[in-house]
């Protein structure tokens, strides 16, 4: 989205939450400074055989998360965090990233529940968002001790990108680099294999085209074939690489004109989504639970199963994606089971049809032109309401699975059948059965729904760096 795009979205949707995940998210343009230039080429040298922590096998021993004020004088964010340092067992191990002035409230949080950290402050001035997952893949040198947090050639959100090195600078945490496009909640580890959400493949393949990644392909080798090889050199040497995507482009516009009983909606509906992905970021609608006589058992979210348990209608759940992808992953032989996910919208505003469109004549509201035209021609006259809805997805793919011989196996969920959300207390039993029936401890989060209204849950305010047996 673009300039114009942008101030659209804010003219159309001002209570947006600040601090989306998807905020940054793409392809960057690479323009840094000097400065950003020296710090990107900045590598660690030495990691022979990477191979990613995993996203389902083992204890979880030891995880990072980071505490932005925002979240920490926020009293719903704040549950959040607290229901996940509070269900995490007793011997888990935290490294916390949070503001300087915080320290006091974010320490007693973690003694309250019985638990010690590794803190890493961060000055008051410098921004950083909770989405501890994204900005890095955590990975180990096979054979060798210590963990690696690598990061993408370049994370345009806020101040995320100082992350590692703050953390290198205050424990054995070392910080390494890859020239490649990548995010951390666009990836889950599996045991012989790996997933890449194949929007950050072709964005990786887009930049080594245009020459804005430095990297050359070798002659007589094509670049997809190069920078399959790039990934297996720089993230996992090991596992098999396996995208995961339609075949082709979602096609989803940005703003859609809806007519129903004699209602008008300006329907936005591409919050999070990718290009040929349904949701920007996999690990918001696949999850790995381990491997059942021998077949790999992921879990892929459905709009269509959330319908049916709440009654609803999805018009831009992207069913046929969900289904696409649930189907690639049959064929390559894992064992599938779909679960509910929710695409759901607020009415951000409620706007006059004159007042949209003289915005619309606007430079700024030049991309809603169309859907004005769409409402003059469905009747739209000077004082109609206009509804204005923003989507967003609810998804309990986003959690944290423990799948452990020494612990057991346990999995942590979020819940959103809360407040004017009560009614997914259906799912949320619903997905509880699910996990239980698989064999899980299921261990219930607080209210996630001022996550998921920020395009994210649980398993994006945490990274696994250290996990057991």
């Amino acid at each position: 989205m673009g300039l114009h795009g942008d101030a659209a979205f804010r003219f159309l949707v001002p209570d947006a939450p600040r601090h989306r995940r998807t905020e940054g998210d793409g392809a960057p343009a690479l323009a840094p400074s000097r400065i950003g230039t020296l710090n990107q080429l900045r590598t660690t040298p030495g990691i022979a055989n990477p191979s990613l922590v995993s996203s389902w096998s083992g204890s979880i021993d030891r995880v990072l998360l980071a505490f932005p004020s925002y979240g920490v004088h926020s009293p719903e964010l704040a549950a959040g965090y607290r229901s996940v340092i509070g269900a995490l067992r007793p011997d888990t191990g935290f490294v916390v990233v949070h503001h300087e002035s915080d320290r006091e409230t974010v320490e007693a949080w973690f003694r309250e529940a019985g638990h010690s950290a590794q803190f890493v402050p961060m000055p008051d001035y410098v921004d950083f968002t909770d989405w501890a997952e994204d900005g890095y893949l955590a990975l180990t040198d096979q054979g060798e001790t210590g963990t690696y947090l690598l990061e993408p050639w370049s994370f345009p959100r806020s101040g995320d990108s100082l992350i590692a090195d703050a953390v290198e600078e205050h424990g054995p945490v070392r910080a390494t680099q890859a020239p490649l496009v990548f995010q951390g909640g666009n990836c889950l580890v599996g045991d012989d294999f790996w997933l890449l959400g194949t929007d950050y493949f072709l964005d990786t393949l887009e930049l080594v085209q245009s020459g804005e990644l430095p990297i050359s392909v070798p002659p007589g080798r094509t670049a997809v074939e190069f920078v399959g090889e790039l990934f297996r050199r720089h993230v996992d040497s090991a596992r098999e690489l396996v995208l995961v995507g339609t075949k082709r482009p979602l096609g989803l516009k940005p703003y859609y004109a809806t007519v129903e009983a004699g209602e008008y909606h300006l329907d936005i509906p591409g919050g999070g989504v990718g290009d040929v992905q349904p949701i920007f970021h996999i690990d918001m609608f696949v999850t790995l639970a381990g491997r059942e006589d021998g077949r790999f058992r992921v879990l892929v979210g459905s709009p269509a199963l959330a319908d049916a348990v709440l009654g609803t209608t999805s018009p831009f759940g992207l069913q046929n994606a969900y289904d696409e992808i649930a189907a690639d992953f049959d064929t390559r032989g894992f064992e599938v089971v779909r679960n509910p996910l929710v695409h759901r919208p607020h009415i951000s505003q409620r706007l006059s049809f004159e007042v949209l469109r003289a915005f619309a004549d606007t430079p700024d509201g030049a991309e809603l032109r169309e859907v004005v035209g769409e409402f003059a021609a469905a009747g739209a006259q000077p004082d109609t309401t206009i509804n204005v809805r923003a989507w967003h997805h609810i998804t309990w793919n986003n959690c944290l699975v423990e799948n452990s011989a020494e612990a057991g196996k346990n999995v942590y969920l979020p819940t959103f059948g809360h407040g004017e959300n009560a009614d997914l207390a259906a799912i949320d039993d619903e997905m509880d059965r699910l996990w239980t029936g698989l064999g899980f401890t299921v261990h219930r989060l607080g209210d996630f729904n001022a996550f998921a209204s920020r395009q994210g849950v649980v398993h994006c305010i945490k990274k696994y760096l250290e996990r057991g047996a």
